[in-house]
């Protein structure tokens, strides 16, 4: 019965990976008749080069935005749908609605909205006497509205997370510590965070891993400009592989992301041990 798995994985899992860790030490613009091999120079390419720099560093601003973010606003949502509210199931499809909108859809929208002289919120800023504000066209606000973006998107995920381990808290252990004179505080640090912290790692793991894969919104919203400002490490690797059709640095970018999703994923796994309750 595992055979048929063990075969999937192999064709689309481990054959690709194998595959795009070879072409990484080859030269290659799908012009030329044979890859020419080059060991090692596309990874010593990546290091030299600024934009990848910048690809990587605007990762990891989007991820810590992302985890700083998103996260505590998923969390904030999901306790107050958790006090059975009236008009919950209402609130909690408003704001899971963003997170099945295609991000190309949403980019485009969010593209209008952020437009310099015709958006709606620069129309906004405008009726309280401020200047407008170039969202998307300066590398100083452009990276902030793709985690603006982001962030919008996906804190109805993470919301849902949230509530479903909220849930499953015993209101056994919620009484005794009222009983026993907790406040409110102390009763969401003490007895609901323990007991939810499965659903909290699975969304940092899912939220980091996320943030490392935005494409969609920088392809829409700016294509990684203005002078690379917005620029990803996917989207780098989509504009080395497939609009200059450099495939050697591409699938060198790829690697690169693939060992830093391996071992974020690792260092989440060895500390979750730490801190994460599976039973109580």
């Amino acid at each position: 019965m595992i055979a048929p798995y063990l075969v999937f994985v192999a064709v689309f899992v481990i054959g690709p990976l194998v595959y795009v860790a070879v072409l990484s030490t080859y030269r290659w613009n799908l012009l030329s008749p044979r890859p020419v091999e080059v060991g090692f120079r596309n990874y010593v390419y990546l290091w030299n080069s600024s934009v990848f720099r910048e690809s990587v560093s605007n990762s990891l601003l989007l991820a810590i935005g992302m985890f700083v973010f998103s996260l505590p606003l998923g969390f904030f949502f999901a306790v107050l749908l958790n006090m059975k509210l009236r008009g919950t199931v209402i609130y909690r499809s408003i704001l899971f609605s963003s997170y099945v909108i295609p991000l190309t859809a949403s980019g485009l929208v969010f593209t209008l909205l952020l437009n310099t002289h015709d958006g709606l919120l620069n129309r906004v800023l405008e009726q309280f006497g401020l200047q407008p504000i170039d969202w998307l066209g300066s590398s100083h606000d452009a990276l902030w509205s793709v985690l603006m973006v982001s962030v919008w998107q996906y804190v109805g995920y993470y919301m849902l997370i949230f509530l479903a381990g909220l849930q499953n808290v015993p209101e056994s252990l919620l009484d005794a510590c009222r009983v026993d004179g907790g406040s409110r505080w102390r009763t969401l640090w003490h007895v609901t965070l323990p007991c939810i912290s499965p659903n909290v790692f699975f969304a940092i793991v899912v939220c980091l891993i996320q943030s490392f894969q935005t494409f969609d919104q920088v392809y829409v919203m700016t294509g990684g400009g203005p002078d690379n400002a917005t620029s990803t490490l996917t989207y780098y690797l989509f504009n080395k592989g497939f609009q200059m059709v450099d495939i050697g640095p591409a699938a060198a970018a790829s690697v690169v992301l693939l060992v830093i999703l391996a071992l974020l994923s690792f260092l989440q796994m060895s500390l979750g041990r730490r801190w994460v309750v599976d039973e109580f």
